[in-house]
């Protein structure tokens, strides 16, 4: 009897033991992972920055299965909490499948709002047909081309008569940052045999107190005399936010066009 008594209390101090061993142990297999960021602020990188370069500022550990560092994946949000920052997510999992996240703001230092582009200068001769769709489009540091994202807002556009009309675009990037534009579609009546010059640029953005340089802009002449062209800047107002038309005029025609948008410094 003496003996079986001393066998139960074995056992059952076999039992306690096993018990909280795995009552531990289950604890540590259930505990989450620790996510550690080196930067205690705003993340700063450049747009097009990689989900290499930003797990760079991040480690992991888990108590069960060390450091798993290379297991961080990094998850984006896309939308702007300000102009050129945004949130992501560092999400981790271990073995157990336990994860953990955390949320870090991230800027872009080169950011800037998208960017409209010209395919040429907007100009057409009477009951010319013109597909606004195929001359604008639209960069962005961070998406990239955007021309499929721009839309064109209103138009009066009218290609049975000479004149100015007005044509109005918008895009938006991944991030929600909206873009306008606004400038002058216009018609003209002149001979359609006209050369015009080619210029490398049919929209140029520059910021206040800067002026291009409208000859350098010129690609070819196709068939004009360069001392015979004249830049006809009296729209232009280098000093003053806006969206302007510079012509570039011979023999009393005009030869070509480029939009210039003037942004705040």
């Amino acid at each position: 009897m003496r003996r079986l008594r001393v066998l139960v209390s074995i056992l059952t101090v076999i039992s306690i033991i096993t018990a909280t061993f795995l009552w531990f142990r289950s604890i540590k297999m259930n505990e989450k992972p620790v996510i550690t960021c080196s930067k205690q602020g705003d993340i700063e990188v450049k747009s097009n920055a990689t989900d290499a370069e930003l797990l760079k500022f991040v480690t992991a550990t888990d108590s069960h299965d060390g450091d798993i560092t290379d297991k961080i994946v990094v998850e984006r949000k896309n939308y702007f909490i300000t102009k050129g920052v945004t949130s992501i997510n560092y999400a981790v999992c271990d073995s157990n499948n336990n994860v953990s996240k955390i949320e870090k703001h991230v800027r872009f230092t080169d950011y800037r709002s998208p960017r409209f582009t010209l395919k040429n200068d907007f100009i057409t001769y009477y009951r010319t047909t013109s597909d606004f769709t195929n001359i604008v489009g639209a960069y962005d540091v961070y998406d990239g081309d955007i021309s499929d994202r721009v839309k064109i807002i209103s138009s009066n556009y009218n290609n049975a008569y000479a004149g100015e009309y007005d044509v109005n675009c918008k895009v938006t990037n991944s991030f929600g940052d909206i873009s306008e534009i606004s400038f002058k579609a216009i018609v003209v009546d002149d001979d359609p045999d006209v050369k015009k010059v080619k210029l490398n640029n049919y929209i140029i953005y520059t910021k206040v107190g800067e002026e291009p340089d409208f000859i350098a802009n010129i690609s070819s002449l196709n068939g004009n005399n360069e001392s015979n062209i004249n830049i006809n800047k009296s729209e232009f107002n280098p000093d003053k936010p806006g969206v302007y038309s510079v012509f570039y005029e011979a023999s009393g025609l005009i030869r070509g066009r480029v939009v210039v948008v003037v942004q705040e410094a």
